[in-house]
């Protein structure tokens, strides 16, 4: 979407012909020209507010604006108030207010707001996160004015850089918010064509989305080539790296002992944290990318059983693993999220995949987000959509406990792709499960 920036009305000339100014004796080129005052900018408006270290991210916001004009012509915001927003229209109470800010004759202004909270009604997460920004700009028309944030995601230690927003009148935003000056959409990023060679251990060039990608590759010691082997996604949390989450107790020994091929791969520093992207569209999401491409090239070069392909992740990795249930359920088997949630819509051909839901009960909270409300979320949301479900709460916070590789290793065994009869269903759970676990029978 293209918008007009510059408004007839507001600059001089816009309204009178040149051969009428000229049929009246009228120098256009006058330096006595009247000087129209730029545009102001009062009432409700919509926010688009682009998360830069999150592609894909956008976060609604309404903003109240009380602006003036002086006899000088010198333009002030008297008064500004920030409230949060949600995509059906419900706004927030007050969350922080600013006033007597200067706006230069270019239109140009600095928000510096003191931190706020977004309720958790409000924010992507479920869950009150601090926020400090600088929103810095500059009034394009009366409906449009857009420029950049910085400042920092206080809650998840997360610099804005790269961050944007823009705004429309509050009564337009079912045409769209904006949430940057530049609109134009972003290009989607093509699938990987040539393989590497996807050889064990570390490698850190892979090539995905344009970028160079780091990954981790573990092989069962009896892996045979030409004999189908399921194949697991290890996902890592916000801020952490591939060696802390294989050198989680267990994991490595029950993938061998189990034969399942692994693939770990590193997430991308965002906003001065590694941070994988919940959030973000199949084919404009950087991480699903990667996600394929791994895919497509382990499936290329290794006897990968096409109905046995996993998932699982902790923390923000558990996030992911729930973009992917929402985004590639249809190459998906099962899915075992540790600490996770749901923060993006299904995809075109979804379908229901097993999943087991594990969490750290009432103390699992990590950078101020409950997990429990998230996993009781993603678990009551899925089984709604048809999913099976177990539930497992060890209640040791945010953490993952040695003994929770073996029931989610059995639970990848049994749970091929397109099984019609699950094997849990009126025979229970295997012993690899613990009493803390149980199947879910309805949403809660």
């Amino acid at each position: 979407m293209k918008r007009l920036l510059i408004v007839c009305g507001l600059l001089v000339g816009c309204a009178e012909d040149k051969s009428s100014a000229e049929s009246a004796g009228t120098d256009t080129a006058s330096s006595d020209e009247v000087v129209v005052p730029p545009p102001i900018l009062n009432g409700l408006y919509s926010v688009g507010f682009s998360v830069g270290p999150v592609a894909g991210l956008v976060v609604p916001l309404q903003l109240e604006w009380s602006m003036s004009v002086s006899d000088e012509n010198v333009r002030s915001i008297d008064h500004l108030i920030l409230r949060a927003a949600n995509e059906d229209g419900d706004v927030s109470s007050d969350l922080v207010e600013i006033s007597n800010v200067s706006v230069d004759e270019d239109g140009q202004f600095s928000l510096n707001w003191d931190p706020f909270v977004l309720p958790g009604p409000f924010s992507p997460t479920d869950n009150p996160v601090e926020i400090h920004s600088v929103m810095a700009g500059d009034i394009r028309d009366e409906s449009f004015a857009c420029g950049e944030v910085t400042g920092e995601i206080v809650s998840f230690e997360m610099d804005l850089a790269g961050s944007s927003f823009a705004t429309a009148k509050w009564e337009d935003r079912i045409l769209g918010t904006p949430a940057s000056c530049d609109e134009e959409e972003d290009a989607q990023l093509s699938p990987i064509e040539t393989c590497p060679e996807m050889i064990a251990g570390r490698s850190l060039d892979f090539p995905s989305g344009g970028l160079e990608r780091e990954y981790e590759l573990h092989i069962p010691d009896d892996y045979t080539a030409g004999s189908a082997a399921p194949l697991v996604f290890v996902f890592h949390g916000i801020g952490s790296n591939i060696d802390q989450m294989l050198g989680a107790e267990n994991l490595l020994m029950e993938a061998n002992r189990t034969g399942h091929i692994i693939v770990a791969p590193q997430a991308l520093e965002r906003g001065g944290t590694t941070a994988w992207d919940p959030v973000g569209e199949p084919g404009y999401n950087a991480d699903i990318t990667l996600f394929d491409d791994l895919l497509t090239c382990m499936s290329d070069q290794y006897t990968i059983d096409p109905d046995r392909i996993h998932v699982t992740g902790m923390s923000l990795g558990g996030l992911f693993t729930g973009t992917l249930i929402s985004a590639r359920s249809e190459v998906l088997a099962s899915a075992a999220p540790f600490s996770g949630g749901l923060f993006r819509s299904k995809s075109d051909g979804w379908q229901p995949i097993p999943t087991v839901v594990s969490w750290g009960g009432p103390s699992d909270i990590y950078y101020g987000q409950d997990f429990e409300g998230l996993a009781f979320s993603m678990s009551n949301t899925l089984k709604e959509d048809g999913h099976f479900v177990i539930r497992c709460n060890h209640n040791l916070g945010h953490s993952l406990n040695a003994d929770v590789w073996p029931y989610a290793f059995r639970f990848f065994i049994d749970h091929p792709r397109g099984e019609t009869v699950l094997p849990y269903e009126g025979a229970g759970l295997p012993d690899e499960f613990p009493d803390y676990c149980s199947i879910m029978t309805a949403p809660e």
